[in-house]
């Protein structure tokens, strides 16, 4: 059996048109929304990280900010994904209610017993920050 193999010539003019198609696809995914846009991060979601609780793991998680906690010296915010929420300890500015963010950070597990509940453990899965790499504020999201 033999095959036909049909070489294609493309003009060097035609290399420049199709360079340019690439860039522009590629630039106007930055008005997609964070959530339909995947950066090449294995994105895992908050359930997850609430179930598996893989204590010092490195995850990375992209969710809407619902709720946020000030401190001394750093702050947390509340992340949610559908999935579930998690609170996210940062050093960094807070970002605001409704923002959509993108972070790399470690998951931690803080164990709270209570002696009237006959030790049992109440304690919550959270995750430190890393580092935040894409925000998109929510008056953004309209645009």
């Amino acid at each position: 059996m033999t095959t036909v193999i049909k070489q294609v010539w493309v003009k060097k003019s035609c290399i420049g048109s199709l360079s340019l198609i690439f860039a522009s696809a590629l630039f106007s995914c930055g008005n997609l929304p964070l959530s339909q846009l995947n950066l090449g991060f294995n994105v895992a979601s908050i359930g997850d990280v609430q179930q598996k609780r893989q204590v010092d793991a490195e995850v990375y998680l992209r969710g809407k900010v619902e709720n946020r906690a000030p401190f001394v010296g750093n702050a947390a915010y509340q992340l949610e994904d559908g999935t579930g929420s998690i609170w996210i300890l940062t050093k960094q500015d807070l970002p605001q209610l409704g923002d959509e963010v993108l972070l790399k950070g470690e998951v931690r597990y803080k164990s709270i017993t209570l002696k009237e509940l006959a030790g049992k453990d109440l304690g919550e899965v959270y995750v430190d920050e890393i580092e935040q790499l894409q925000r998109t504020p929510s008056s953004e999201k309209g645009k």
